[in-house]
C-alpha cells in the first residue's frame, strides 16, 4: 500500500548531484536553473532546465489539468523559488544553462534588468514560453 502524505505545498529543495531531471533523467547540477511542477495530489517534478520543464508539458505525461502549482529556481538566490506567474524571464544563448533551454528567472524586474547589463537577451513571459514563442 502507497500512502501519499504531503505537508509542505510549495517547492520541494532540489539536491543539486543527486535529485535527476524528471525529463532527461540527468542529475540536476546547476544551482541557478531548475524547475518544479507540483500536481493537484501533490507530486513534485523536478527539471534541470526551462527546455525540460517545457519538453515535459508538451509531452501530455500529465495533464496540464492536474498542475497545481509550477515554480521556478531564483537566478540570483538558487535556494529560493519563484512562483511561475511571477517570474520575470530572460531569456539569452550567453547564459549556458544545462540543457540548453537558456533561460533565467527572477522575482523582481530590476534584478533581471541588473543582469541584462551584463548578459544581451530578451524577456520573455511564462505564457509565451508554454505556446512556444
Amino acid at each position: 500500500m502507497q500512502a501519499f502524505m504531503s505537508c509542505n505545498s510549495g517547492p520541494q529543495p532540489i539536491k543539486l548531484g543527486s535529485d535527476a531531471c524528471d525529463f532527461c533523467k540527468m542529475s540536476i547540477a546547476d544551482q541557478h536553473f531548475g524547475a518544479e511542477i507540483i500536481t493537484k495530489k501533490g507530486k513534485v517534478y523536478k527539471f534541470d532546465d526551462m527546455h525540460c520543464i517545457l519538453a515535459f508539458m508538451k509531452s501530455n505525461t500529465i495533464s496540464r489539468n492536474d498542475i497545481k502549482e509550477t515554480w521556478f529556481v531564483n537566478f540570483n538566490e538558487p535556494h529560493n523559488f519563484i512562483p511561475a506567474q511571477k517570474a520575470f524571464l530572460l531569456r539569452s544563448d550567453e547564459l549556458h544553462s544545462p540543457m540548453g533551454g537558456n533561460v533565467a528567472c527572477f522575482d523582481d524586474e530590476k534584478k533581471m534588468k541588473e543582469t541584462m547589463n551584463n548578459i544581451k537577451g530578451e524577456v520573455v513571459t511564462w505564457n509565451q514560453l508554454v505556446n512556444g514563442k
